[in-house]
């Protein structure tokens, strides 16, 4: 292939990824009051919208997302285009999804669709979100449900590639707990109280910093009572500092572990200089 197509190549590759970020909805065909959830359903302001989220691991899901660096845009309840997916049923000989109630066909949709960029290469991504226990042929009604759950996953693989798309199924077993919380907790500890001001803060994070540094395998709790004992910093200051350094990426920690005023210093490692 000479210069020139792989050039139209590489400009229609874009052009398409373009067309299809272009396509991403602005609001969720599902939202939370639409349907049930299993586990709690959340609303979480991000971009200048509500995002929907129709459970706990939706939830857990989109945090990583949030987290990752690399995500630069996320859509929840991605629609299907309707045409497609009956076609796709129709191809694999299986009945398309329907509204409850009625005989009108429902339109299906992905938990997530979002965009990953790294060194200037933007690549779009879904992801189907299910509980493993949606998968456990040890209960008998998974096994009776399991073939129309597998069926309707198929429809959107199948949908997802022949568009080009990384479509994945996540489930709890690729989604921990604790990490999540934890990042919810440093995503929501990113900014500093403004009213003590920047220079304030600005001391008061090489303190931390220095304190962290010298190793020690005291608990934050004891180094924020010590730090507020000589009178250098108040324990909360201290205590906000360390998750602002976390959510900063400044300090690392084993993020399955929960984050709390009885790790120690020796916890923690300051991230690389770049």
């Amino acid at each position: 292939m000479g210069v020139s197509s792989c050039n139209a190549a590489s400009e229609s590759q874009a052009d398409s990824l373009a067309t299809r970020k272009s396509q991403l909805v602005s609001e969720p065909i599902l939202k939370v009051h639409q349907v049930p959830s299993l586990g709690r359903s959340s609303r979480i302001e991000m971009g200048g919208r509500a995002r929907h989220l129709l459970s706990d691991l939706e939830t857990r899901c989109f945090t990583e997302l949030q987290w990752n660096v690399a995500v630069v845009e996320i859509e929840e309840q991605y629609a299907l285009p309707l045409l497609r997916t009956q076609q796709i049923a129709e191809e694999l000989g299986i009945r398309h999804p329907m509204q409850p109630g009625t005989k009108n066909p429902a339109i299906m949709s992905t938990d997530f669709l979002f965009s990953h960029t790294i060194a200037g290469r933007t690549t779009l991504h879904a992801r189907a979100v299910k509980p493993s226990s949606a998968f456990d042929l040890r209960k008998p009604q998974v096994a009776r449900a399991l073939r129309r759950n597998v069926e309707k996953l198929e429809i959107e693989r199948r949908y997802w590639a022949a568009q080009g798309v990384d479509w994945r199924l996540v489930t709890d077993q690729d989604l921990d707990r604790i990490r999540a919380a934890n990042i919810r907790l440093f995503l929501s500890s990113s900014a500093l109280d403004p009213h003590e001001g920047q220079q304030f803060w600005e001391e008061a994070l090489d303190l931390v910093a220095a304190r962290l540094r010298a190793g020690s395998d005291r608990p934050l709790s004891y180094l924020a009572r010590v730090a507020e004992d000589e009178g250098e910093l108040l324990q909360k200051h201290f205590i906000a500092c360390v998750r602002h350094m976390c959510a900063t990426r400044v300090l690392t920690f084993d993020l399955k572990t929960e984050f709390s005023p009885t790790l120690r210093a020796c916890d923690f490692t300051f991230a690389e200089a770049r």
